[in-house]
């Protein structure tokens, strides 16, 4: 169950300027900016803006931070799409869409003199409470509302570790948490995963340096280039059984190709039982 963090000392806002200068598009509440406060920590001031967004179809996320003259931390806290939206003949290195509209809907949160509270304020400028963008219908569409607690991210390294598919992962992580969690998240976690066991290694190094490790019988054959195009291996058990019922060998390959051209060959022995 999601931990709503709990004001220390609501503001009454009732009579705020802001009430009436705040520019609601079709399908946002009245309320969408949450309400002013003071609590214990800058990530529980993080977690209350967010718990308030989510059923009001945005979120924010950690914005520019500065210190004042007195060495109070001062960090906003901005709506998802704040950025320009990049130019169509900037030189991106991936070519995906983008969802920034330059929005300036945005909070602040100040750190207290002694350092024990954050104080949550609205900006004064009345377009800082404007949109420029309809309210989600989806909260998941919002990276920080499916951000992941980090015992579901061990468990989905866990899992990718041990081989289960990324869709059979995120099947388990919805039936097991209120995680919002699309197939992409899962298939970028797990990618972070592979690249953590690999430890700078190339994937195929990685695989013979496993093998060795696990101790799996195992030949390699390089090119002229010294590239590797094959890799043979086996395990010691097999190894065993096949010299003792060597007479027929089954040869499968109806693997699926993957991404780097290399096909799977299996090899089953039979015995005479």
């Amino acid at each position: 169950m999601e931990q709503v963090p709990t004001l220390i000392s609501p503001l009454d806002t009732t009579d705020s300027i802001l009430t009436s200068t705040v520019n609601v598009l079709e399908g946002f509440s009245s309320d969408i900016l949450p309400p002013e406060g003071d609590f214990n920590s800058r990530k529980a001031v993080f977690d209350y803006v967010n718990s308030w967004a989510k059923p009001r179809g945005y979120t924010f996320t950690t914005g520019k931070s500065s210190k004042t003259s007195n060495g109070r931390v001062k960090v906003f806290f901005a709506y998802d799409r704040n950025k320009p939206p990049p130019s169509p003949s900037s030189n991106r290195k991936h070519r995906t869409s983008s969802q920034r509209t330059n929005c300036l809907f945005s909070v602040v949160a100040k750190e207290s003199l002694d350092g024990t509270t954050w104080a949550l304020r609205h900006r004064p400028d009345a377009k800082f409470c404007e949109y420029n963008y309809p309210p989600s219908t989806e909260p998941s569409v919002h990276r920080a509302h499916r951000r992941l607690l980090d015992e579901e991210v061990n468990i989905i390294a866990d899992l990718t570790t041990a081989g289960v598919p990324p869709r059979e992962i995120r099947t388990y992580i919805r039936q097991t948490s209120n995680a919002l969690t699309t197939q992409q998240d899962v298939y970028n976690l797990a990618a972070s995963t592979r690249r953590k066991l690999v430890q700078g290694q190339s994937s195929i190094q990685a695989l013979v340096n496993q093998l060795n490790d696990e101790g799996f019988w195992s030949r390699i054959q390089l090119d002229a280039a010294n590239r590797l195009t094959a890799i043979f291996f086996a395990h010691p058990d097999s190894v065993v059984y096949l010299q003792q019922n060597l007479d027929i060998l089954i040869l499968d390959c109806t693997y699926k190709t993957n991404k780097y051209g290399l096909p799977l060959l299996d090899m089953i022995g039979v015995d005479c039982y």
